[in-house]
């Protein structure tokens, strides 16, 4: 069954309230400090975008270097055919790159990641996103690559707070997007 893209709106609005709501939860019953504490840093919000620029740039480049690279267009071609099927426009684009990189970012780095620590957290974000596909060799390398990138941003925010983390993110997700949206061929 594909989604629609009414339903990735709703699903996208579940994650920018649901998910921060739940971490306010979690982090109520079961956390020493404020849930509003990831937002604490020492680095000026300036720096913390441009960081998070940066590395959501490099990521979401070397995530379509491979997702374009030959050797990956049997598995592409299923999930690029999902994608397009939804008619995406850049503004939804940019509604469900924000909703994700916030609701799921102050939930598992602002709040999961403090009992899990940054490698367990990045495990288990990418595999509740699909990509430990024992099934599929070429899913599952992509999914170690996303891991990498995952603990990158995990200690993006042990390092910098929650702002670096959630523009990273925001960002690997519109260049994917984009660039799965817009492309017709890969030659």
């Amino acid at each position: 069954m594909l989604l629609r893209k009414y339903q990735l709106h709703i699903l996208s609005g579940i994650t920018l309230i649901g998910f921060p709501l739940l971490g306010f939860i979690v982090n109520y019953f079961f956390s020493d400090h404020s849930f509003w504490q990831q937002f604490n840093s020492e680095y000026s919000i300036i720096i913390q975008v441009c960081t998070g620029f940066v590395f959501g740039l490099l990521s979401g480049i070397c995530c379509w270097m491979v997702i374009r690279s030959e050797w990956m267009l049997s598995t592409r071609e299923k999930y690029i055919n999902r994608i397009r099927a939804l008619n995406l426009n850049y503004q939804d684009i940019i509604l469900v790159s924000v909703c994700a990189g916030v609701g799921e970012e102050m939930l598992f780095r602002g709040v999961i990641q403090e009992f899990m620590g940054v490698w367990l957290t990045s495990v288990v974000f990418v595999g509740i996103h699909g990509y430990y596909d024992f099934r599929n060799r070429r899913i599952f390398l992509y999914g170690l690559l996303m891991t990498i990138i995952i603990i990158g941003v995990g200690y993006l925010f042990a390092e910098m707070g929650i702002i670096a983390p959630i523009v990273a993110h925001f960002v690997i997700d519109v260049i994917l997007l984009s660039l799965i949206c817009r492309s017709q061929n890969f030659d």
